[in-house]
């Protein structure tokens, strides 16, 4: 793997399907709520909507399936389904605790950089015990241009104080790998629902399986 996590002064992290075990409750919610009106669309339309914002989901979903779609409504209900599927507890992915452990032992600070709107995303890391164990974050609300810009890394990396060649972000989709890369900094990319187009196979960054393996860098350092 190429990356000297000596070199490494913070650690950005995305959070749907990278943290928290959510990804797959979304598509979920998504389809009964397909179901709920009467539609009934292509499996990969939803998986196309992983790692983007709220607006630009809204986009895609327009893109492919046109302007008449009800988007609005559709997701008006995928959220209600969602807010109440979440409200029950929020599962996190292997090797988490492990990982924030280990980089607090470091003293290397961290930030979450979440395409999820502020009021959702701090619900679900209050649920999940996390909140507090991140120094910053930035939600996919609060900037102009959503993953795969780079906007929202480089916001992460200002407000921990860190500049962006310095961090590591860690991220599940290929939105959020292209948008770390622009940024400049190193990524680490942990697939959830949809594994790495071949496009972004070829940035050559590291690709891992689990969060165990991001820890073992610093372990085995």
């Amino acid at each position: 793997m190429m990356l000297n996590v000596a070199t490494i002064e913070a650690v950005i992290f995305d959070m749907d399907g990278l943290m928290l075990d959510t990804e797959r409750i979304a598509l979920a919610c998504w389809s009964q709520a397909l179901e709920m009106h009467g539609y009934q669309v292509d499996p990969a339309i939803g998986l196309g909507m992983v790692g983007l914002n709220s607006r630009d989901s809204a986009q895609w979903i327009r893109q492919t399936l046109g302007e008449d779609f009800p988007v609005d409504v559709i997701n008006k209900t995928s959220n209600e389904l969602y807010l109440e599927a979440f409200s029950r507890g929020i599962p996190t992915k292997p090797g988490l605790f492990e990982l924030l452990d280990k980089l607090e032992s470091l003293s290397i600070p961290k930030a979450v950089a979440t395409s999820t709107r502020r009021v959702n995303a701090e619900k679900k890391l209050v649920l999940a015990g996390i909140l507090h164990r991140f120094a910053f974050t930035v939600c996919g609300d609060e900037v102009r241009a959503g993953k795969p810009e780079p906007e929202i890394f480089l916001r992460a990396a200002e407000g921990l104080g860190v500049t962006p060649g310095k961090c590591l972000v860690l991220e599940d989709s290929d939105p959020g790998v292209r948008g770390a890369t622009a940024a400049g900094m190193h990524v680490i990319q942990v697939p959830d629902v949809r594994l790495p187009s071949d496009a972004i196979r070829m940035i050559g960054h590291p690709i891992v399986p689990d969060l165990h393996t991001v820890c073992a860098l610093w372990i085995n350092q």
